[in-house]
């Protein structure tokens, strides 16, 4: 360096430098037309895998076998003791008769009652002959061999059978007190049959078992107390009363021999006054024996009989006069 000048050096490449406009040099996120390109990229790929998901064929998303109960519906009240009709209906799969031959895609129905088996059948009506009380009622489709389907195919219903109707309120009436002398609530005699009329109930047997609407007997009391458990509709014989005012209850009670809710009953009341054969001998005196002598008398001694009437005669005049 002489004289303060600088020193001959070769060329100087120029270099260039991109500072962003950010005080503290750090890069600020993308805005603007960028973001939103691959913003709408996301979203293509999004629906375009949903639409391969939707794409399967047919073939593979085919459904399985079903089956629905039609009727009865479900927690039915059957009435009248009338069959159980089951209607049903299947999808995707053949019915045929049991023993048939092969079919992949078909087979029959097993019924099962209260968890015993009942039926095979390829009918889609099922007409059961059920006692009174709750069942069960089951169907399952099984293939031509009997073998059960993968998964399992089944449906089920509950049912109540009665013997009486399946609606209405149960009700008794007493219509008569039969009686031999027709005087107002007084019977003249030892025994009274009381007839009844009922309603919307149906007379069975006592059993112990599950509770059917509508249905049961009649239980009898006289004066309070149990007489007689009535099953059949017919009058009521009430024998031997001692004398004095009775009351005879009809009750109509559940298979249990449960009181209904509300209550069913009506109550007749009577009075008992027996009429023995009256005894006339205190009655007698002694003017009624000596006319009965005299009648005697005349009836048998027709001469002397008359001549001791005559003077009895004229001895009563003879006072009277």
């Amino acid at each position: 360096m002489a004289n303060g000048c600088v020193p001959e050096s070769g060329p100087i490449e120029a270099k260039s430098i991109y500072l962003p406009p950010n005080s503290r040099g750090a890069m600020r996120p993308t805005t603007g037309p960028a973001r939103a390109l691959r913003w709408g990229a996301a979203i293509a790929l999004v629906l375009l895998g949903l639409t391969s998901l939707l794409s399967v064929s047919p073939e593979a998303s085919a459904a399985g076998p079903t089956l629905t109960i039609v009727s009865p519906a479900d927690r039915s009240i059957i009435g009248n003791g009338s069959p159980v009709y089951v209607v049903y209906e299947v999808s995707s799969f053949n019915l045929t008769p049991p023993g048939g031959s092969p079919d992949p895609n078909g087979g029959h129905t097993l019924v099962f009652v209260d968890g015993a088996l009942t039926l095979e059948t390829a009918a889609q009506t099922i007409p059961l002959n059920l006692p009174s009380g709750g069942h069960v009622i089951e169907l399952r489709l099984v293939s031509t061999n009997g073998s059960a389907l993968v998964p399992d195919v089944n449906a089920s219903i509950s049912v109540t059978v009665t013997q009486g109707p399946a609606t209405g309120t149960p009700r008794i009436e007493i219509r008569y007190v039969e009686i031999t002398f027709p005087t107002p609530n007084l019977v003249l005699g030892r025994d009274v049959t009381v007839s009844f009329q009922i309603t919307d109930f149906a007379l069975v047997p006592p059993v112990q078992r599950e509770h059917a609407p509508n249905e049961g007997h009649i239980e009898a009391y006289l004066d309070g107390v149990h007489y007689s458990s009535v099953t059949a509709f017919r009058p009521i014989p009430f024998s031997d009363l001692p004398d004095g005012d009775h009351t005879v209850t009809l009750r109509l009670v559940d298979d249990a021999g449960t009181p209904l809710t509300p209550d069913a009953s009506d109550s007749v009341a009577f009075r008992i006054q027996f009429a023995p054969i009256v005894d006339i001998n205190p009655y007698l005196s002694v003017t009624q024996i000596i006319l009965a002598a005299a009648i005697l008398v005349v009836l048998f001694y027709r001469d002397w009989g008359r001549s001791i009437l005559d003077r009895l005669v004229a001895r009563i005049r003879g006072r009277n006069a």
